[in-house]
């Protein structure tokens, strides 16, 4: 298998904190209101965008995306990611993120972690710098696929040359839509046959030895 590209989910894989829009609303004391949003896109009767537009209403009035960005910068990245990511650039492969969370916070991850691309979700602002009540929707979490297959055509990569890992059922689509899909659990428990379970991001080594 030539390994051309490594593609993570973010949110409880990249970073341990489960969703970056549940950390906004812990900070912003409406827990309650996302999970009424998050019930109604899981049940089918909202899409994603009207997902975004109700959780960004629930927020403060006004707010300013550097307070969002703030907000965000005490979510932390999981420890043996630093080393995988290396790891894997010294294979030769790129290194992606494809999340549904926000995209303030996958570009300072990919900055931090020197991760090569990232495809998220955005948040609509003022000229002055304020939510503008609606999100920019790229990646819908239970069609993350498509945002992989976009990210492939533009990189010029086939999915026979990549790994992607993840950890919810959302991620089901992408992960297998790679060669090997891998889902991080504690468990050791796989929602789907066809994927690889680990408990560290680090195991997918174990997987990927002997294999140019």
């Amino acid at each position: 298998m030539k390994l051309a590209l490594a593609a993570f989910d973010m949110d409880g894989t990249i970073l341990e904190e489960d969703s970056s829009w549940v950390a906004l609303h812990r900070h912003f004391g409406t827990t309650r209101m996302g999970k009424r949003g998050l019930k109604l896109y899981t049940e089918g009767k909202i899409d994603y965008t009207e997902f975004m537009r109700r959780d960004i209403a629930s927020w403060p009035k006004n707010l300013e995306i550097d307070e969002v960005d703030r907000s965000l910068s005490n979510d932390r990245i999981r420890k043996e990611a630093p080393e995988t990511v290396k790891r894997l650039k010294d294979l030769g492969a790129r290194v992606a993120l494809v999340t549904s969370g926000i995209d303030i916070l996958a570009e300072r991850v990919a900055r931090d972690l020197g991760i090569d691309s990232w495809v998220a979700n955005g948040l609509e602002t003022t000229t002055s710098g304020r939510l503008a009540g609606t999100g920019i929707g790229r990646v819908d979490p239970s069609r993350k696929d498509i945002a992989y297959f976009g990210l492939l055509r533009r990189l010029g990569i086939r999915r026979e040359d990549t790994i992607a890992v993840g950890d919810t059922i959302y991620d089901l689509r992408f992960l297998k839509s790679a060669r090997m899909g891998f889902f991080l659990t504690e468990k050791g428990k796989v929602p789907d046959d066809s994927l690889i379970p680990i408990g560290r991001l680090t195991d997918i080594f174990r997987h990927l030895e002997g294999r140019p």
